[in-house]
């Protein structure tokens, strides 16, 4: 069941000052986007309110009922003045995005592994005053490495070096660094059911609006690698799928790998990646939280519908947006994918070739 929508509340919490009362919000986070962000408004103010100290570069912190959703910088602090007063706008992203914006330093071109990068360019460096932390993570991920390229951001080089061991790299809601599968989080004690129905069942109907799309125009029925690797060796890969009606067949030059195992991965992976791209389901709901708690990515949920039969079954949140207007009041924008269509980075012994 969804919470009761005015009793969820959201605030922002910077330099010693809570706010909770908005005009309108945005709040995002999604699997395939580095970086969360966020977006708080006031409209029709008589006068700026806002405290001279609070700059943009201030660090912030989000809770939705007092549970953390976003730890991360103020980017931008807009004020615009029309005929009906005051418009004062707060945005910015969690700390990711100050890993994504900054270079890894020019003179780091050798090979570093993950643990090094994390200490020379999180913990330490000229980001060491960031509230970043190393989440649990196994000790066997963090040995993965990866040459600097000049010009190369601080995470472009953390997850080139997660990627060699098989594994993606996010922040959480708290900050913390975090390495591994970004769908292996707690799951609510309820699995949360969506219905969509235009029968006699439509009281049991929780879903505003549904979007379902399956666009095969970028996935194929075969991948193929070809290549060669750091010994001279030629290789050939394909990865199939009958998913995919019709014969298409997309060839890729990778010199990743070193062996044919390897090979067969990356074309798993391409044939992977396609399909998770070519499924949608877009729903919108009432509220921000799902018995009390915060909608997260990574949950797994059902959906049953007599309107849109196709998008039946299970599916896991890939991205979401708790949002508030004046038009809509408090709702949550669900961006559904089927977790089966994942698959993790491609683990490779060799180091990540540049």
């Amino acid at each position: 069941m969804q919470s009761d929508d005015n009793q969820d509340k959201i605030a922002l919490h910077i330099g010693g000052v809570v706010c909770s009362t908005w005009d309108d919000l945005s709040l995002d986070s999604d699997i395939g986007v580095p970086a969360d962000a966020f977006s708080f408004s006031w409209f029709d103010a008589i006068q700026d309110a806002l405290p001279d100290y609070i700059k943009s570069g201030s660090n912030c912190t989000v809770t939705c009922n007092g549970e953390t959703v976003l730890t991360g910088i103020l980017d931008r602090i807009g004020q615009s003045v029309g005929r009906t007063g005051l418009n004062t706008n707060l945005s910015g992203r969690d700390l990711a995005g100050q890993l994504i914006d900054c270079s890894a330093p020019i003179d780091a071109a050798v090979n570093l592994s993950l643990s090094e990068l994390i200490k020379r360019y999180v913990t330490g460096g000229d980001l060491a005053s960031l509230p970043i932390t190393l989440g649990q993570v196994s000790k066997d991920w963090l040995k993965g490495k990866t040459g600097v390229d000049i010009g190369e951001t601080v995470w472009d080089v953390l997850s080139a070096a997660a990627q060699a061991s098989g594994q993606y790299v996010w922040l959480s809601a708290d900050g913390a660094l975090m390495i591994g599968n970004p769908f292996d989080v707690p799951q609510p004690a309820i699995k949360p059911a969506f219905y969509l129905y235009n029968d006699d069942r439509y009281e049991q109907n929780n879903v505003l609006d549904a979007d379902y799309q399956y666009d095969i125009s970028n996935a194929f029925s075969t991948f193929e690698i070809v290549g060669q690797n750091s010994k001279g060796g030629n290789f050939k890969a394909k990865a199939t799928s009958r998913r995919v009606p019709l014969k298409r067949h997309k060839v890729i030059s990778d010199g990743r790998s070193d062996t044919q195992a390897e090979a067969e991965q990356f074309a798993q992976k391409a044939l992977s990646d396609a399909l998770l791209d070519s499924t949608d389901l877009t729903l919108s709901i009432s509220g921000w939280t799902h018995n009390g708690q915060p909608w997260r990515t990574g949950w797994q949920v059902s959906f049953d519908s007599n309107v849109l039969p196709r998008a039946l079954g299970d599916w896991v949140i890939y991205g979401r947006t708790l949002q508030l207007s004046r038009n809509n009041s408090k709702t949550t924008e669900l961006r559904l994918k089927r977790r089966e269509d994942w698959m993790q980075p491609v683990k490779y012994a060799d180091l990540i070739k540049k």
